[in-house]
């Protein structure tokens, strides 16, 4: 009879929670310019990885807030009367509920970990805010035609175990990837005479500190 334990590739399950700070660009041609910010975000990351195992599985399910920001980053009609439109500050709001899995790569000697695998999610936030003279201006993206609520990312990171905390250990994870989809197709925001038009697409790069359970 085979033991338990050597039964298929997973023999161990490690829970890290863990909590985000993320820097976001976002870009394309659908507004007059990128938008750059700092976001949040926390998950739970199991990792079915043995301590000198040198590939093993490992994934997360997470929340990230993606948000960015950018002075004259979109037009908009200061006065209802207005017949020209204006640059404006703008927020972009974006959030997603992820799921994440990697390979992970380690070797017996190091004090981290390399991460390659791909995430997807749905948007809970998307919303984009116009300030600057007059009334803010609201632009929910739910349910438009230029909007994509599905998100799909190609995903590398790198894990650095900083040491022990009551016996746990204290991970740093910097996570860095390309997003294959864009959040918004074919929109057309006009500005002053020339406009805008096209695609919009949100990449993170992010620090996680984690807990391993």
């Amino acid at each position: 009879r085979v033991p338990r334990e050597d039964i298929g590739i997973v023999k161990t399950l490690t829970v890290m929670p863990y909590a985000t700070i993320s820097y976001n660009f976002q870009s394309g041609q659908a507004f007059p310019k990128g938008a750059q910010g700092l976001g949040y975000g926390f998950g739970i990351a199991f990792d079915l990885t043995e301590e000198k195992q040198p590939i093993g599985a490992y994934f997360d399910f997470a929340y990230q807030d993606m948000r960015a920001s950018v002075d004259d980053g979109a037009c908009k009609l200061v006065k209802e009367s207005d017949t020209v439109t204006e640059t404006v500050p703008v927020k972009h709001y974006f959030s997603y509920a992820l799921i994440e899995a990697f390979v992970k790569f380690q070797s017996a000697k190091s004090n981290g970990y390399f991460l390659l695998g791909a995430s997807a999610g749905i948007a809970t936030t998307a919303l984009t805010v116009k300030d600057g003279p007059g009334t803010p201006f609201y632009s929910d993206w739910h349910g438009s035609d230029f909007y994509n609520s599905f998100r799909l990312d190609i995903r590398a990171g790198l894990g650095i175990n900083l040491g022990y905390i009551s016996g746990h250990q204290l991970v740093f994870e910097a996570r860095f990837g390309y997003p294959v989809t864009t959040v918004i197709s074919d929109y057309h925001d006009i500005c002053n005479g020339s406009s805008a038009h096209g695609s919009w697409r949100v990449v993170t790069m992010q620090g996680n500190i984690g807990l391993r359970l």
